[in-house]
């Protein structure tokens, strides 16, 4: 039995045709293929194709019917939006429940996934993928991110329900606001989160973010501006003396205070790390600084940044992951790093995650995909957590006699014993929580567009942060003493 995933995504050819595609269908048509070498027919008997793809579009394209047509087709409709509130607001109740949050906080909870579908919604309809854009692709994963990230918050620092949809705003942003490129993009997204906050929470947009005006650039005539949102910030990074495990998702209220924070931060890591960082703090720093440890905080949390080299993508992931207290692991490139040096790396990062047990941040750059290979391997632990038939027997060994004393301590039945496959299970889930990849791509050139739709996990799997930075009308000019030497 074999299965194909994302079957209709290889590309068309000059003629329209996709040769991947018919070699299968040559296959399911005839029953055999020809050897390159000697042109001699050989024939695979016992087989059978299940394959699954999305509709075209997006990278997507239309599959011939002459090879649809040797399969029974089982169409998956999109889920109802009635469908769609019952599950999320069966996660934030209970999330709420399980806090001993007061009754009247529950209408806010449905109003939150009233307002997340709203915006999904619109989102997949008015953002839509373009070759200049081809990152604009929403799925239910976006929707269950924001609704997460909503229950991250404790009820001790819950303030009042003003307090809690601006952390619904704030994830919003995160998620949705985040991956934009276009200034007309962000605006209509915060129009459409101002709309909601008017028709759903019948709360003043201006009202809930009113604190923001004295740190925000705008807000001059007293209606908060898109600007003023950047103050918007939420974390976990606000009381670095305490341990991680007991650190809290709070609002971060006065901005000016996170810049000591930052500067102590970094500077203990320049005193424990051999390679130092000397890099200066300033709102664009800590913009980012809060959205990459907002991903670290979640469990199997993924991202993608996107920037032009130097804009701070690796560093920023440094630090972050320092301030978090997790392991980081980033590939050593050589003249002869090939292949197996590829498969060391991964191994080393899923013992560390899922044999120790161990946070880890995997950081991998563009400049460090020697072969498009690798991203087949980064595709396949977006998704699923592991490489397939990446650890031979004797090393698959090692790791269940590794996570043989963690898996017996939290099962609920302490005599309990466990099959070589549960262990490796639990082995592959421990990865999915420990683990967290962070891509630092660049989006010049046609290599960023073609590699994500190569692999869409990297969309559908990560949080996108495109790293852009705003250039202001006032230009700084230098006065140079000497004019002949420049």
């Amino acid at each position: 039995m074999f299965f194909v995933d994302d079957m209709n995504m290889p590309q068309l050819e000059r003629y329209g045709a996709q040769p991947p595609i018919e070699l299968l269908r040559m296959f399911m048509d005839h029953g055999y293929w020809y050897d390159k070498k000697d042109t001699t027919s050989f024939y695979l008997q016992d087989i059978q194709l299940v394959a699954a793809m999305g509709p075209p579009g997006g990278g997507r394209n239309p599959v011939t019917p002459r090879f649809t047509r040797h399969f029974n087709l089982i169409t998956a409709n999109p889920f109802s939006d009635e469908t769609m509130t019952r599950i999320f607001s069966t996660i934030i109740i209970t999330y709420l429940r399980m806090q001993e949050f007061p009754p009247d906080y529950f209408t806010t909870g449905n109003n939150i996934v009233q307002a997340t579908l709203q915006i999904y919604k619109e989102a997949a309809n008015n953002l839509l993928p373009t070759p200049a854009k081809s990152h604009y692709i929403f799925n239910l994963r976006d929707f269950s991110r924001v609704i997460l990230g909503c229950c991250l918050m404790r009820k001790s620092e819950m303030e009042s329900k003003r307090l809690f949809l601006r952390l619904w705003v704030h994830e919003t942003l995160r998620v949705f606001y985040d991956r934009l490129i276009d200034d007309k993009d962000r605006k209509w997204l915060v129009d459409a989160i101002r709309n909601c906050i008017k028709e759903i929470f019948k709360e003043s947009f201006d009202a809930c973010f009113e604190h923001l005006l004295n740190n925000g650039q705008g807000g001059g005539n007293g209606r908060v501006s898109e600007e003023d949102l950047r103050s918007l910030m939420f974390g976990d990074f606000m009381h670095p003396d305490l341990d991680p495990d007991e650190r809290f998702y709070e609002e971060v209220k006065v901005i000016d205070s996170m810049y000591g924070i930052v500067e102590q931060c970094l500077e203990e890591y320049n005193n424990t790390h051999k390679n130092k960082m000397d890099l200066v703090i300033f709102r664009y720093v800590l913009e980012h600084l809060s959205r990459i440890c907002r991903v670290l905080r979640s469990p199997g949390g993924n991202a993608l940044l996107v920037g032009v080299g130097g804009s701070g993508r690796q560093s920023l992931t440094r630090l972050a992951t320092a301030m978090a207290g997790y392991q980081l692991i980033q590939p050593e490139i050589t003249k002869t790093y090939g292949m197996n040096e590829w498969r060391d790396d991964l191994k080393r990062v899923l013992r560390t995650a899922g044999a120790q047990g161990l946070p880890t941040v995997f950081l991998i750059t563009d400049s460090q995909i020697k072969d498009e290979s690798f991203l087949e391997d980064v595709d396949s632990l977006l998704n699923t957590g592991e490489v397939p038939n990446l650890f031979a027997p004797d090393e698959r060994g090692e790791i269940m006699e590794a996570v043989a004393g963690p898996a017996q301590a939290t099962a609920e039945d302490k005599n309990a014993e466990f099959s070589p496959l549960a262990l490796f299970a639990f082995f592959v889930n421990r990865c999915k929580d420990n683990l967290h990849v962070v891509i630092a791509f660049s989006p010049i050139g046609d290599t960023f567009r073609n590699r994500i739709r190569k692999f869409p996990s990297m969309i559908n799997c990560c949080n996108i942060d495109w790293f852009q930075v705003k250039i202001n009308n006032s230009f700084t000019f230098i006065k140079f003493q000497n004019k002949k030497k420049f």
